[in-house]
């Protein structure tokens, strides 16, 4: 994963980063684990967010993760 920039908008600190695809369904996987195995205190201590902020989170990751699986090069050939 590399950093390609930071700002900030209001309180909210964004990160414009380069990132695997095979990293971010590891991110996926583990996010998705993480709501199935855990209560909502665990997610709340472990993560500093709600369950369904996580589960908006996990959303947001699979929908990139699709993108980035129909723009590779060996699914357009397809």
């Amino acid at each position: 994963m590399k950093i390609l920039k930071t700002r900030s908008i209001a309180s909210v600190e964004l990160a414009e980063v380069e990132i695997s695809i095979d990293e971010l369904q590891v991110f996926e996987a583990a996010l998705n684990y993480a709501t199935k195995t855990l209560d909502e205190k665990e997610i709340e201590r472990i993560f500093g967010a709600s369950k369904d902020e996580l589960e908006g989170i996990i959303e947001d990751v699979e929908k990139t993760s699709a993108i980035c699986k129909e723009q590779t090069p060996e699914h357009a050939l397809a």
